[in-house]
């Protein structure tokens, strides 16, 4: 089907708790349930979107109506990842914008989950879930971003046991103001760890000991890659799936520059620590922790180090003494670019890419195969964007737009070229369109129901001006 951006700049997120249509559409599963009294604009704009794609045409109209239906087959087990991130930004202090612009929200999970149910017909499993940052409180996430009256509303109508996962095996919580590592005990489902071996962008690499993940203890991460060990540990609820339906929330990110489809499977992890995100050191000697040598930063990169394996000890004082004396140590440093966070950054685009190899080509035991294990197709929720500094403190920036597409090296140049990125300058994107399991190399045309975001791959199309992170501004932007 290729790809699609709906437009609609007057659009703006449902206020109804439970973020029903405000139509009663011929196919809509609950119709007992009423609509909602104001205009619900997310719901409209992906069932035009779905009439533009001309998804199940003949039937439109009707009660037979089932646009995911080419997707989608009775009896399948459907997995929707939303990019749930955290349950705090300090970026914006209006609590409503400030989680807006962090993450899917939840009115667009709901006109998705509504068609997904359609197709299955009252059969097979549907599974809504995602592993946020380590120190998340997932309850409170659920309370503050309406993703709580969406739980309501399916277990007062399709299910009691409906409930948004949380992949994460382990957590990072406050105890009377220790920060403590511990098993996740709402985590209902199991693990596996998938061994990419040679076919990861880490194999054959000298980075044994010097790759890093933040708040995480360098040696558990450097276990897991080394020589022809390049291990990742999924919860097993993303392998179980047939279909996924992916929906991240366009935004920038320090490390990679942008978060988009690709980057959206990091949330298919249940230990972070697998997830290598920077090297340490400065560039000149193999590390992209930071551009050039810097003795202040080598010293708090030392701090880091040692405040990480205190934490996984659980010697909490000692980590907070750590913690304190490496933020007076950088405080006015006039060089802020650490933990990787900028354009120079060589490592998180390997993550990135491998566990998008495993999302597409492992099966349910995680081995992989040489043929496409699932379908996956992608709806980014750009109605609200985030931009500076972003993942997890972004800025609101209101765009009002749905983008989808069926494969996400396509969706990634899309929401690049509308961010206005020149995605040759992206690690991310730029190795990807090298990846023959990741994209085929084919043309790729934008399709819109506005004229001015039309166009081939090599054609400037109209963009939204995305002000990126510090550490990637001057350097991403299309000129």
């Amino acid at each position: 089907m290729g790809n699609y951006f709906y437009f609609n700049e007057k659009c703006e997120y449902p206020k109804d708790r439970f973020y029903r249509p405000s139509e009663l559409y011929p196919e809509y599963l609950f119709k007992d349930m009423g609509v909602s009294e104001e205009k619900n604009n997310v719901y409209e704009m992906i069932r035009n979107m779905f009439i533009e794609l001309g998804l199940d045409k003949e039937n439109l109209g009707t009660e037979k109506w089932n646009p995911l239906g080419q997707y989608i087959k009775r009896g399948q087990t459907v997995l929707i990842k939303p990019n749930l991130v955290t349950d705090k930004n300090g970026a914006e202090a209006n609590r409503r914008k400030a989680m807006e612009c962090l993450i899917t929200h939840p009115s667009v999970v709901k006109c998705i989950l509504d068609y997904v149910l359609l197709a299955l017909d009252g059969t097979g499993e549907v599974i809504v879930g995602d592993a946020p940052i380590q120190d998340c409180d997932f309850l409170r996430l659920k309370r503050v971003s309406g993703y709580q009256g969406l739980e309501d509303f399916y277990r007062q109508n399709y299910s009691k046991s409906f409930e948004i996962k949380d992949f994460r095996k382990i957590i990072l919580t406050d105890q009377h103001g220790r920060k403590v590592q511990s098993e996740n005990k709402r985590m209902e489902y199991d693990t596996r760890t998938v061994n990419l071996a040679e076919k990861s962008y880490f194999y054959g690499k000298k980075y044994e000991g010097t790759l890093r993940i933040t708040n995480y203890d360098a040696e558990d991460t450097n276990q897991h890659h080394r020589g022809k060990v390049q291990e990742y540990c999924l919860n097993s609820a993303c392998l179980a799936s047939d279909v996924i339906i992916s929906l991240p929330k366009p935004k920038t990110h320090r490390l990679a520059g942008y978060t988009g489809a690709l980057k959206n499977f990091v949330g298919i992890n249940a230990r972070k620590e697998y997830l290598p995100h920077h090297r340490k050191g400065e560039s000149q000697k193999g590390g992209d922790e930071y551009p050039t040598a810097d003795s202040v930063k080598k010293f708090s990169s030392q701090l880091d180090d040692w405040k990480n394996k205190a934490y996984k000890k659980n010697f909490e004082l000692f980590a907070s003494i750590i913690t304190h004396m490496n933020v007076k140590i950088m405080r006015g440093h006039k060089d802020q670019t650490r933990y990787g966070m900028w354009y120079g950054n060589d490592t998180i685009w390997r993550t990135i890419l491998d566990l998008n190899r495993i999302i597409n080509y492992c099966d349910r035991e995680g081995d992989m195969k040489n043929t496409r294990q699932r379908e996956i197709i992608y709806f980014g929720d750009m109605v609200v964007c985030g931009e500076k500094e972003g993942p997890l403190s972004p800025s609101y920036k209101k765009i009002g737009g749905i983008l989808f597409a069926d494969r996400a090296v396509e969706f990634d140049l899309y929401l690049t070229k509308l961010m206005g990125y020149d995605y040759l300058k992206i690690p991310t994107l730029k190795n990807a369109m090298k990846d023959k399991m990741l994209y085929d190399g084919e043309t790729v045309f934008f399709r819109s129901n506005r004229s001015e975001y039309c166009g081939d791959i090599n054609k400037k199309v109209e963009s939204f001006d995305f002000v990126p992170t510090s550490g990637w501004r001057g350097h991403i932007e299309q000129k």
